[in-house]
């Protein structure tokens, strides 16, 4: 049983090509959202978006979101063809030094 109303709403899952981000945009498109999915692994990321758009209306993108210049372009992508975003989830698993975000510069996560 579905207790979630997402329609109407537009989500991006970052990291989403397979493991938790891949069930994270399962279930946002089971709960009627429009979801978008990047992911820096192309191959994975294709055979994800075959899984995904039979549950509702999906669209994937290969973005680096280490690279601060791709993230801002594909945004602005994402904005334009939906208009507007409603939920992000940072699933994207980065691996860099263990400190508060605050304390962190872009440099250290990438």
């Amino acid at each position: 049983m579905n207790r979630i109303d997402l329609a109407g709403r537009v989500a991006l899952v970052t990291g989403g090509a397979q493991g938790i981000g891949l069930a994270i945009a399962e279930r946002l498109l089971r709960s009627g959202a429009a979801v978008t999915v990047w992911d820096a692994n192309e191959a994975r990321l294709t055979k994800a978006g075959k899984v995904l758009t039979r549950l509702g209306p999906c669209e994937t993108a290969t973005v680096d979101v280490t690279d601060p210049r791709a993230v801002e372009a594909s945004i602005a992508a994402l904005v334009e063809t939906r208009d507007t975003l409603h939920i992000l989830v940072n699933n994207a698993g980065i691996m860099g030094k263990v400190a508060p975000t605050l304390d962190q510069s872009d440099a250290d996560w990438t």
